[in-house]
Parts: C-alpha cells; structure tokens; sequence
C-alpha cells in the first residue's frame, strides 16, 4: 500500500514550451522520461531548482528553473509558470531527493565528504576551500556546533556562532547541485537538538 502511495505522489506527466519546440516530461517509478529519453531513478545523482530574477527596464522577470542530471548528464526545464514549478519540484523531491538524502546520511557514517560549490561537507562540519591568483589554497574548517545556517535570498549560509554577521559561504539553490538535500539534512539536525553529527539527525 505504501509502494502504491509512493508512486501516486511522484506521477507526473507534461508538456511545456511553444510549438514546434514543445518538450515533454513524464515521473514515473521507472524514472524521469524527458523528451524521448530514460533516466532510471537509480542514475539520476542530483537535482536542483530556483527563481532566476532578470533585471532589464522597470520590472525584473522571474523564470523558474529546475535541474535533474546523472553523473554525465544534466537536464534543465524552465519556465514562467509558478505553478508547474511548485509541483516538478515537490515530484523532484519525492521521487530522488529523498533517496538522495538517505544515500548522503549513509556516506556522512562511513567518512564521505560531499561538495556544494566552495564548500564540502562530512560528517562533523564544513570544509571551506579559499584561493585566488595570488596566494595558495587554504582550507577553513568548522564543527557543526560552530556554525549558524539559514536561507538568505535563495542561497542556504553558513555564519559563524560567535560572529553571526559575518558571511562564511554558501550554496545557491538555483545553482548549486543538491542544496536543497542538504538544507533537509540541516534542519533535521536542528530539529534533533544536537550538533555532534549530521548523519545522526536521521536516528
């Protein structure tokens, strides 16, 4: 009965864009079908989504974008329409954002570390990369119960317990690779009260 529900939340099939470039999308158990072309679940390794605001004359333009892509291959729907957004991206979740977080939670317990743009997470905290043109790589590390996080301007941040106004990094739901996984992650460990390990807000 649940496997039944399960695949009751992910169905999804659609058509978008203006003739003779329409494009179509189908969600089912067997994967995400897009235009012709099979991508099992099981293959698909991120998701990500956002509002892309253009600015150009008095108002700005909002697109909504959403990303789904294997290890070789990346696929991105946008639109104008909030309402399709709202309902590829709650499928892009149910579908491969839950597994995606049970698979980072797995790895986090045997030591695997994963990047989001500048910064790469494990098990403890985050693992900041700074660099430039002029001076070598360095490496900042923090420990979870150092750390404040929240979402500014669809961009999950990262500040300093002692100095939250200053800005340590961050990842851009739009642009960056599973973002939202690891937002989910973040407010289940916020939600179980200890800072220890990230892995353990699944317990």
């Amino acid at each position: 009965m649940e496997n039944k529900s399960w695949h009751k939340e992910i169905d999804f099939h659609c058509t978008f864009g203006t003739w003779p470039f329409k494009k179509s999308l189908d969600i089912t158990p067997s994967g995400f079908l897009y235009c012709g072309e099979l991508f099992p679940l099981k293959t698909i390794t991120r998701i990500r989504w956002g509002v892309d605001q253009k600015r150009g004359g008095p108002f700005p333009k909002y697109f909504y974008n959403a990303a789904f892509g294997s290890e070789t291959r990346e696929i991105i729907i946008k639109t104008r329409q909030k309402d399709f957004y709202e309902h590829l991206s709650q499928r892009f979740w149910t579908a491969v954002g839950r597994r995606l977080l049970g698979e980072m939670f797995a790895g986090l317990r045997k030591g695997q570390s994963y990047k989001f743009g500048e910064f790469s997470v494990n098990d403890e905290g985050i693992s900041i990369m700074r660099g430039g043109l002029f001076k070598a790589p360095d490496t900042e590390t923090y420990k979870w119960r150092d750390l404040k996080w929240g979402i500014v301007n669809g961009n999950l941040v990262f500040t300093a317990s002692d100095f939250d106004d200053k800005l340590l990094t961050s990842a851009s739901f739009l642009w960056t690779d599973n973002a939202h996984v690891l937002s989910v992650a973040l407010a289940l460990m916020q939600k179980s009260g200890q800072t220890e390990r990230l892995s353990k807000a699944c317990a």
